[in-house]
């Protein structure tokens, strides 16, 4: 499956994960380690990026990042290009250290930092050799109970989440980190929409106005949702009524997914809205345009669009 683009605008919230090459260790020893956050550390400074938690595994790295201006891709590239350089050269090895391109998952911050900072900082506690979470050096663990780390986190706002002043905050920060302890593995965190983005459909939809995203097609200007059924319909060789109509039918859901998909970029159309004109709820929504964006049919596009651009089609 091919990877989609990377979302990328100032104030986007990311949960990184960057493992090594063929899942081997990253890490020969403390040193290492050392020299990875000392760059996390260089690159925060110098572009002005918010972290707000980490963890660093033998074969593996969790990143709690919000960017500022510059782009995660860069920031990125400078970390794990330079300590790559650094590692080579210190353990006489060449070739790629990390595996392909780094993981990076667009969140909702709202709903996601309290539980990914949990998520992240009781990684220690999840391996096969179990260490202790409280203990463990390369976290940012200490930071959100006072302690000193080598990088600088930004711990206030969810520690506010937790109470009202600092120690209240700080103890309920613990009570909450051992509540989680028996939660394991969250599956929840990477069960994501498009590959890309946690959180619901309204939050993709914010983001697709924020980042005011261009539809590939070149030539269809934004089009009535009824004249976009009519050509949709008549291209795949439906009737309007059949696409609409209430009764589920196997046959028809690739051609309901692709409606759902242009619906969407063509005639800006939101999941409620699209909701009410099919008769589905908003999961089912959710999933037909998740669906047709792994497969996309840019043959049938296209014909829809010169079908757009006919006159003859009428627009209601």
């Amino acid at each position: 499956m091919a990877r989609k683009p990377r979302v990328e605008f100032e104030g986007a919230f990311y949960h990184v994960i960057a493992r090594g090459n063929q899942r081997r260790s990253i890490f020969s020893n403390d040193r290492d380690c050392e020299a990875y956050l000392g760059r996390i550390e260089r690159y925060r400074k110098r572009y002005d990026f918010i972290v707000y938690g980490y963890v660093l595994m033998s074969n593996h790295v969790h990143l709690l990042i919000q960017t500022r201006k510059v782009p995660l891709s860069k920031i990125m590239q400078g970390i794990q290009g330079g300590f790559t350089q650094r590692y080579n050269r210190l353990h006489r090895t060449t070739g790629h250290l990390f595996q392909g391109r780094f993981k990076a998952i667009l969140c909702d911050r709202d709903a996601y930092l309290l539980e990914l900072v949990r998520y992240i900082h009781l990684n220690p506690a999840r391996i096969r050799q179990a260490q202790d979470p409280w203990k463990y050096r390369w976290s940012s663990h200490r930071a959100y109970l006072g302690g000193w780390t080598a990088v600088e986190v930004n711990s206030e706002e969810v520690l506010a989440q937790l109470g009202p002043t600092k120690t209240e905050a700080r103890r309920a920060y613990v009570g909450f980190m051992k509540d989680g302890l028996s939660l394991g593995h969250l599956e929840k965190f990477y069960q994501t929409i498009d590959q890309r983005f946690l959180g619901d459909e309204e939050f993709v939809e914010r983001i697709e106005r924020k980042t005011d995203r261009k539809e590939e097609a070149v030539g269809v200007k934004k089009v009535s949702f009824r004249r976009l059924l009519e050509a949709v319909a008549g291209q795949q060789g439906f009737s309007p009524e059949r696409l609409t109509e209430v009764a589920r039918s196997r046959h028809l859901t690739k051609t309901r997914a692709l409606l759902v998909y242009l619906a969407r970029h063509w005639s800006g159309a939101t999941s409620k809205e699209l909701g009410v004109r099919l008769k589905r709820d908003a999961s089912m929504i959710s999933k037909l345009y998740s669906k047709y964006t792994e497969q996309r049919d840019l043959g049938a596009e296209g014909r829809i669009r010169r079908l757009l651009n006919n006159k003859s089609i009428t627009q209601v």
